[in-house]
């Protein structure tokens, strides 16, 4: 790979809107259902509202992260993804790690997880020869718990969506895995 190599894929601003959308939807809902339990019960400890509360509370902060975050990304400038000589440079999402060496990379494969009943979210897992001096470089104490947890259930702390950037799923599966196979033959 030669420095004319160079892939940029940018952030979709499109879909980053409509996951805007989706945290506003989920701040709403949140709290109309806080509200709900709360005004119909006399105690907070009646029945389940207690755990409708602190579901309520959850699901509202998970959507006041998804607002601040995507509100963010959408007014990024940076591509959401490089891929170039020295490996891949991650912008796409919260858990953005930077720069992943392909010297680094020991494997690439798709990793799935189960968002609700009926949706899966698909993630780019990259399993890296050093993951913890991956974790050790972000400054960020929560990004780097997270990590530390992917690292525990994904069996890497590295994965990328395709959720923000202006390609599918598989086509950036399909890219990466591409690039990576160029390296190893170069």
């Amino acid at each position: 790979m030669n420095n004319t190599d160079i892939i940029e894929i940018p952030l979709s601003k499109v879909k980053l809107s409509l996951l805007l959308l989706s945290s506003i939807l989920f701040v709403v809902l949140s709290y109309w259902l806080l509200l709900r339990y709360i005004n119909s019960h006399d105690s907070f400890f009646e029945g389940d509202s207690w755990f409708i509360c602190i579901v309520s509370v959850l699901g509202f902060l998970m959507g006041l992260g998804g607002m601040y975050f995507f509100t963010k990304k959408l007014f990024d400038k940076k591509p959401g993804l490089v891929i170039d000589e020295l490996g891949i440079i991650d912008n796409s999402g919260g858990l953005s790690i930077g720069r992943i060496y392909w010297t680094d990379i020991i494997d690439i494969y798709e990793y799935t997880v189960q968002v609700g009943i009926a949706s899966k979210q698909r993630f780019v897992a990259i399993t890296l020869q050093n993951p913890k001096d991956y974790i050790a470089r972000q400054a960020n104490p929560l990004k780097k718990k997270i990590m530390q947890s992917n690292e525990k259930y994904m069996g890497t702390p590295v994965s990328i969506s395709a959720n923000g950037l202006k390609i599918s799923f598989d086509e950036l599966l399909i890219l990466i895995e591409e690039k990576m196979q160029n390296f190893k033959q170069s």
